[in-house]
């Protein structure tokens, strides 16, 4: 269970490369493993028994760890797609309210031009205090009307 270790340096003068390999092996070197053997003939098949259950674990491990990064990923995309589904959902709400604010506009314009001719019809006929009465408060209330939608709108 000791990395071994290579390494090699070489150099041609102005500069230098170092390469160092790894090597993680479960099993001791082979000289050891003779060494072993002396001493007990049957330590190196239980040091492969121990050796093969070892190299299992770390396939289960490695496994596990693969199905969670898996399982994170498949959370972070439903995650996005529910966002995705939220912002849709919110730009068509937000459409049809335009729709309805237009409509508003629209219809509140002309009633405005409505109060404002029926108050030149009044003026028209002689009743000059009831049209210019009639027809400021008509536009006042079509003012502060648009005035009131304005400001709700900044918020």
């Amino acid at each position: 269970m000791q990395k071994h270790l290579q390494g090699q340096a070489r150099t041609d003068g102005s500069s230098a490369a170092l390469g160092i390999v790894v090597q993680e092996s479960l099993l001791p070197a082979p000289s050891d493993l003779a060494k072993f053997k002396e001493i007990d003939p049957s330590i190196v098949a239980w040091m492969m028994q121990y050796a093969d259950k070892e190299q299992e674990t770390r396939i289960k491990a490695q496994e596990a760890g693969i199905k969670l990064e898996q399982d994170d990923m498949a959370a972070k995309i439903k995650a996005q797609e529910a966002a995705i589904n939220f912002d849709l959902e919110r730009a068509a709400v937000t459409k049809s309210e335009h729709s309805i604010v237009k409509t508003s506009l629209w219809l509140a314009f002309l009633i405005a031009v409505l109060f404002i001719g029926l108050s030149a019809l009044l003026i028209f006929f002689g009743q000059n205090v009831t049209g210019t009465v009639f027809g400021g408060v008509a536009l006042v209330l079509c003012v502060q009307a648009f005035l009131k939608f304005g400001s709700s709108r900044k918020r």
